[in-house]
């Protein structure tokens, strides 16, 4: 795949070089521009380093992406991104390496703009957490990570005892798809989908159904449908999925208060990482199917008579609402589909 970005130019830098376009395209493991590219770079860290026996790994078994950058159709900017396999660092950790402009072409945004490709592509991977090594003799790279936000860590794996080495971190919020709709349109259904096809793609993610985390008796008179005990109950959850290294929050669950959005951030963020990221999508099917869908689901008696009513309540009050980022279709559709088209909306693809 290949996008072009155009870098900004930052306070200070000159607008006339700092707007070059770099052309960055995902390549493979082999790719032999990648390698030419690092092969100057591991010369580099030897010359640096004072180390000419010094040789770079160029195989990455938990490779999550490998780009190499073009500057008018010439390679001159590589970076790779692999979960990391190192002890004393986190599941979801995602590590960069390799980063790599060629010295003809510094000063004018690439590294920055490679950055951003590799930082979209963690957190497309559902990664909590952005890490990578440099080192003392490497002052440009350790300014470039500062002015991106990466902090100081405690060095890990194989730098965790090498003192001209210098690690830093940054944290990615969280990221959660609210999957709203009146009962029978395929919350549930599409929300379990959405996690499949993150799992296709390696993606590290958690589903869970908003509904389940209500289900108690009795009922809170000022609490009755237990918005408060699931917003707790997720409050809770949420550091032991950001510790177990999940990114992605896919959540089934009807949204009808306008506040909702804000209390489903503030529940799942991280006190590192900042509010989470929450995108509201609703889903719907016509009238017909959605009674069909429950009379089907439902047994017969209380539940069903009730379902079906408030089916066709809850849609008209959702229609009025508004509070989605975009509504999608479940009519007569395969649920892969509609789950490409609610990730898609949520600008999760």
């Amino acid at each position: 795949m290949s996008a072009a970005h155009e870098a900004p130019a930052a306070p200070g830098e000159n607008p006339a070089t700092a707007s070059a376009i770099l052309t960055v395209r995902e390549v493979e493991p082999d790719d032999a521009a990648a390698h030419r590219l690092w092969k100057a770079q591991e010369r580099d860290l030897a010359e640096r380093y004072e180390d000419p026996e010094l040789e770079l790994e160029t195989t990455f078994p938990t490779l999550v992406g490998s780009w190499v950058g073009d500057d008018d159709g010439v390679p001159v900017a590589t970076l790779v991104a692999r979960w990391s396999p190192y002890e004393g660092t986190r599941p979801g950790d995602l590590e960069l390496k390799r980063l790599w402009v060629e010295p003809t072409h510094r000063g004018r945004g690439h590294s920055k703009v490679i950055m951003r490709v590799a930082e979209e592509a963690g957190r497309r991977a559902g990664a909590t957490r952005l890490i990578l090594e440099t080192g003392l003799r490497q002052p440009e790279a350790m300014a470039l990570y500062e002015r991106l936000g990466y902090r100081r860590m405690t060095n890990y794996g194989e730098y965790a005892d090498e003192p001209e080495s210098v690690c830093y971190a940054k944290d990615l919020p969280t990221r959660v798809l609210v999957l709203n709709g009146t009962m029978g349109a395929g919350k549930t259904t599409t929300a379990a989908a959405v996690h499949d096809l993150l799992a296709e793609r390696g993606a590290r993610s958690v589903f869970v159904d908003g509904d389940y985390l209500c289900q108690a008796t009795p009922a809170d008179p000022a609490d009755p449908h237990h918005q408060r005990l699931m917003f707790a109950s997720l409050a809770a959850l949420a550091p032991l999925w950001r510790a177990a290294g999940y990114g992605f929050v896919v959540l089934p669950r009807v949204v009808e208060d306008g506040d909702d959005r804000a209390r489903y951030a503030a529940a799942l963020s991280a006190a590192d990482a900042g509010l989470a990221s929450v995108a509201v999508v609703r889903v719907t099917a016509s009238e017909a199917t959605r009674l069909a869908r429950l009379t089907e689901r439902e047994p017969a008696g209380y539940w069903r008579d009730m379902a079906l009513a408030r089916t066709v309540e809850l849609e008209g009050i959702l229609d009025d609402l508004r509070l989605d980022d975009a509504v999608v279709t479940t009519e007569g559709r395969d649920r892969l589909e509609v789950a490409a088209e609610v990730m898609r909306a949520a600008g999760w693809q």
